[in-house]
């Protein structure tokens, strides 16, 4: 015997039982059938089986259209259904119409089921359509006919009845009351409230509650006193009940509540005008406290970060204001929902008669005070920060009222490093041809000139101008060819290496400046002539709606594929977070600008397997210390990463070791 069971079954099917042996073979097809209707036919009433006479009432007969068709409602004749002795007959299914008046009702076939349903309704129903009703189906298979019946008892409708009937009542003024028009009887009649011939209706402080069988004031006022009237009816006629509201001691109460309000008015608007004068007080503090403030940002290792105490930082208008006659705005360089950045001429920005190309960052019309005041901080901080040659320094700024808030900064020519890396894939060589011209530029070798480098990368970070001696001839001479040769030259990994050895180093920078960059990507840095990047930050210059770097989490649009866990899911911004970023940075630049997680959708799924563990393999041109230094700055716990003094070693000395190669002039990919 073979058997086969169906779990939790919910289509019907058509089943194949095949059985064979030596002798023959023999099947069988077994029609399985699946309803949601007990024994595949019933019978349903609403609102129930014994309506109140003048309800409308529906019968329901359902069947299973696979197993029965040709559904007929009947109403049964009482005087058909006894002998000729009145001896009551036995129903049968098979001649029902002999003693039953055939009902017109409405098909309809369930779109999410095979059930087919035949609707009868009596509207209005009356005491004289009580009775059985019988509705009869055919089996499709045996034609045999099959019934079910449904006696309908109707309950006859009565003037209402009232079972208790209101009474007088007194009340103080501010206290509340309650009355109640208690119906006997299940069927709730229509139920009105009536205040001196007035209809009563739910406003603030009176409630009707229970099918208006109760009323409710609160706070009882002096005009709510009056004669209430409580009127039930329905359609055999209606009954009232009604009772007066005295409300004692309103003169004397109401004099009493103007003086509790008068007095408490009086001492709230003491207290706020005692809390403004605190809080201007706070708001506006003396120049010695500012000062301390701002000090402060520096000095105390354990503060809040800085672009949460802008308004506090000082800004020298003497130092840094620009005129905005001396400034000729050209092309828009990128622009966001908020802002954008221009590029410009400026006239003597560097206390010299030249003129000299700048980025301009400034808002669009129709700014809000909130985003002026973001550019603002901006500004701030960038002061703050001070100078280093792998950031985008801060060169000047428009705040006067007469025009636009404009913020001046230096311009780099080649634009941001993920384009420019997009742009130099098919000309990547993994190695440089050794020039002369390059070794013999600064009169120095490069062996010794990164004996230098390294001698002041191991030292604490400190601004750096741009005329610096080693940086600006030194470092440069090792990572950059001339200026007219970068579009043309091929990328190199020694370039490659030498943007990340930069990017840390300017990181390492800010760090030491207590500022948290929170977007470090390959679009936020930019690159300059002689080959040097700078670190940026756009912020109301991006439009992250387009952006699809941004993605929506919440109510914010966050570019999650370079965040850190703890800043999804936390929101916990720290330097450590933005090691985070730059492991993400290194991935882009040895993948020369493709885009991180490649394939991968980035929802709420991406985001826990980030927390689990989940990392990306490494990019086609990343070595393996190269993919050894992104997988530590991945690291689930912030303080096991390393710090970005640790990357600028670690990559200074990977950038030594390609320049100290004797003959060679390229790093191996494997």
């Amino acid at each position: 015997v073979s058997k086969l069971a169906i779990q939790e079954a919910n289509v019907s099917v058509m089943y194949k039982c095949i059985a064979s042996n030596k002798v023959g073979r023999d099947e069988r097809l077994i029609y399985f059938y699946v309803t949601t209707i007990p024994d595949g036919f019933e019978i349903e009433s609403q609102p129930s089986e014994e309506p109140m006479e003048g309800q409308d009432l529906q019968l329901s007969c359902n069947a299973d259209n696979y197993t029965y068709e040709n559904l007929q409602w009947y109403r049964l004749n009482l005087s058909k259904l006894h002998d000729e002795e009145g001896n009551p007959l036995v129903l049968d299914c098979k001649n029902v119409h002999h003693y039953a008046t055939k009902m017109q009702g409405e098909l309809r076939f369930q779109p999410d089921s095979n059930d087919a349903t035949l609707l009868l309704t009596i509207p209005n129903i009356s005491l004289g359509e009580e009775g059985d009703y019988v509705c009869e189906v055919q089996n499709r298979k045996t034609r045999e006919k099959h019934c079910h019946k449904k006696y309908i008892s109707v309950q006859a409708l009565e003037i209402p009845r009232l079972k208790q009937n209101l009474t007088d009542i007194w009340v103080n003024v501010s206290d509340s009351i309650e009355m109640r028009c208690k119906v006997d009887g299940n069927h709730i009649p229509d139920i009105s409230w009536y205040k001196d011939e007035k209809l009563v209706e739910e406003v603030s402080g009176i409630d009707l509650a229970d099918f208006n069988q109760r009323l409710s004031i609160q706070r009882v006022r002096e005009e709510d006193a009056g004669l209430y009237l409580c009127s039930v009816c329905n359609a055999k006629g209606c009954v009232n009940s009604s009772a007066s509201v005295s409300v004692e001691g309103s003169d004397d109460r109401t004099n009493v509540e103007i003086v509790i309000l008068i007095g408490t008015g009086v001492i709230a608007v003491f207290f706020w005008i005692l809390l403004i004068l605190i809080f201007c007080n706070i708001k506006r503090p003396a120049h010695a406290d500012i000062k301390t403030g701002y000090l402060s940002i520096i000095m105390d290792p354990g503060e809040v970060p800085l672009e949460e105490q802008c308004e506090y930082l000082p800004y020298d208008s003497s130092k840094w204001e620009f005129p905005r006659d001396r400034l000729r705005l050209g092309k828009v360089l990128g622009h966001g929902a908020f802002g954008k950045v221009v590029e410009a001429s400026a006239f003597g920005i560097n206390k010299s008669n030249s003129c000299e190309t700048v980025a301009v960052k400034m808002l669009k019309e129709g700014a809000t005070a909130s985003e002026h005041k973001a550019l603002m901080s901006e500004l701030k901080i960038l002061i703050h920060i001070g100078n280093h040659l792998n950031v985008v320094n801060l060169l000047g700024a428009c705040t006067k009222p007469n025009g636009p808030l404009m913020v001046i900064v230096e311009f780099c020519k080649y634009g941001n490093l993920s384009n420019y890396l997009r742009t130099k894939r098919e000309g990547f060589s993994p190695y440089r041809v050794v020039r002369a011209d390059r070794r013999s530029r600064s009169g120095t070798s490069d062996s010794a000139i990164f004996n230098r480098l390294l001698m002041h990368k191991s030292q604490t970070a400190q601004p750096i101008q741009e005329g610096d001696n080693l940086l600006s001839n030194n470092f440069l001479v090792l990572c950059s060819w001339t200026v007219d040769d970068l579009w043309q030259s091929p990328l190199t990994m020694e370039d490659l290496i030498c943007y990340s050895f930069q990017v840390a180093r300017g990181m390492e920078f800010l760090a030491s400046r207590k500022c948290i960059h929170r977007d470090l990507a390959a679009r936020n840095i930019l690159l300059s002539e002689n080959n040097v990047v700078k670190i940026c930050d756009f912020g109301l210059a991006r439009d992250i709606y387009k952006d699809p770097d941004y993605v929506r989490k919440g109510s914010a649009r966050l570019p999650l594929k370079w965040m850190a866990p703890e800043s999804i899911f936390d929101k916990v911004y720290t330097t450590q977070s933005d090691v985070w970023s730059f492991g993400v940075l290194l991935w882009e630049i040895f993948s020369l600008g493709a885009s991180p997680y490649p394939g991968v959708q980035i929802n709420e799924e991406f985001c826990q397997r980030l927390k689990d563990g989940t990392r990306m393999r490494a990019p086609e041109y990343a070595t393996a210390e190269i993919y050894r230094i992104m997988l530590s700055c991945w690291h689930g716990d912030p303080k096991e990463r390393p710090t970005f003094s640790d990357l600028v070693e670690i990559l200074g000395n990977l950038l030594q070791e390609n320049v100290q190669q004797e003959g060679k002039d390229y790093i191996p990919l494997n």
